[in-house]
């Protein structure tokens, strides 16, 4: 009974990192092209990184908290989300900066190089905030509604 507890909470596990992976590949894809096409029109790695993330993670937010999670869109959650990802980008976009300059090389190559280390650490502040003291049942399939 314990062993079938513990591979239904894997299970679980996995089908939620996966969907985690699906809703962020999609605020990737909106932040990489629109870092790129910033840097195309001339702005510093700086302002492209803090101006192309910041956009995507709106969009993160609202596909992760339900697909991911199951959880409502609240206005806290939001601002919480938005506050960590905000400081990650700020953070990211200093370190991209700091390097493209300093050691050279392609800005793109250096943002695509951060992106395993920030992924991990959003997933797990994510999960944290989502499932943690704010959570609330969206309308939306959830891993329990998935176990059935």
């Amino acid at each position: 009974m314990l062993e079938l507890v513990r591979n239904r909470l894997n299970q679980s596990s996995v089908r939620q990192f996966l969907r985690f992976f699906v809703g962020s590949a999609v605020g990737l894809a909106i932040d990489l092209i629109g870092f790129q096409a910033l840097i195309s029109l001339g702005l510093s790695p700086w302002e492209s990184n803090l101006i192309s993330s910041s956009v995507s993670i709106t969009a993160v937010y609202f596909v992760v908290t339900r697909f991911t999670f199951g959880v409502d869109t609240r206005f806290v959650t939001y601002g919480i989300f938005f506050g960590w990802y905000g400081l990650s980008v700020v953070g990211y976009s200093a370190l991209i900066q700091t390097v493209s300059t300093g050691l050279g090389g392609d800005p793109f190559g250096w943002k695509l190089l951060s992106i395993p280390i920030s992924f991990s650490l959003n997933y797990a502040f994510s999960r944290f905030l989502f499932l943690g003291r704010y959570k609330v049942r969206a309308g939306t399939p959830t891993e329990a509604q998935d176990a059935e």
